[in-house]
């Protein structure tokens, strides 16, 4: 049986010149007081929120494993996780709360702006996650695998990883829609496992002009390492 572990009463508290600045609003310009406003009322009504399991490695094969008689075929998975016995499926997101928030803008740069607020909401939410999860457990170095991320792991495998989740919905709010894309839409879902070697998504992916890219694309490690 899995342990499935809910984590509420995660704090949402931007900095409200940092925030600006990832806004791209000047201080002084007349977007600021809108923007700090704003940045107010997501700060009163967000309830970014975080799950995750406790799941055993039942096999390994050359294209996948299986967790917790769950197959995930990918073979980058299989090769990430030859030394690993644990992994923690988790669920992050910026909560209902702040998405309904943002649904009730109507105009298109307050919408961008509301939805660019509840993204930090989910790195806050990641963060707390990633911090919890190396306290608790005495982690060391750690990377995650994400559904969709790679083609090696398609979005399809979304549907396997929710079944080590128990029922997001309920729990967080969180929901899986058939086009494989989640409810709120800043949510992200994935795999975290401890590495020595390191890894990241971003080493294996080509695409281009990624705002979210954290390390350059390594074309060589594909075939040095994963094939």
């Amino acid at each position: 049986m899995m342990d499935i572990i809910v984590l509420n009463g995660i704090v949402f508290d931007p900095h409200p010149n940092r925030a600006l600045k990832k806004l791209h609003v000047k201080p002084g310009s007349r977007y600021e007081e809108m923007v700090l406003g704003m940045l107010e009322e997501a700060r009163q009504i967000a309830q970014p929120k975080a799950m995750y399991s406790v799941a055993g490695i039942d096999e390994k094969t050359e294209t996948g494993v299986v967790i917790e008689g769950v197959q995930m075929e990918s073979r980058v998975m299989a090769i990430n996780l030859k030394n690993v016995h644990r992994v923690f499926p988790y669920l992050v997101t910026s909560g209902r709360e702040l998405f309904d928030w943002k649904m009730g803008f109507e105009d298109m740069l307050d919408s961008y702006y509301a939805d660019e607020i509840n993204q930090m909401a989910l790195r806050t939410a990641e963060k707390h996650l990633l911090d919890h999860l190396k306290t608790t457990y005495k982690l060391g170095k750690t990377a995650s695998m994400n559904p969709g991320s790679l083609e090696d792991w398609p979005i399809t495998a979304q549907q396997n990883l929710f079944q080590l989740l128990g029922d997001p919905l309920e729990a967080i709010g969180v929901e899986l829609l058939d086009s494989m894309l989640m409810l709120p839409n800043q949510t992200v879902s994935g795999i975290r496992f401890v590495t020595e070697d390191g890894f990241s998504n971003c080493d294996l992916c080509p695409r281009e002009g990624c705002p979210h890219r954290r390390t350059p694309y390594n074309p060589e490690l594909m075939s040095s390492k994963y094939n």
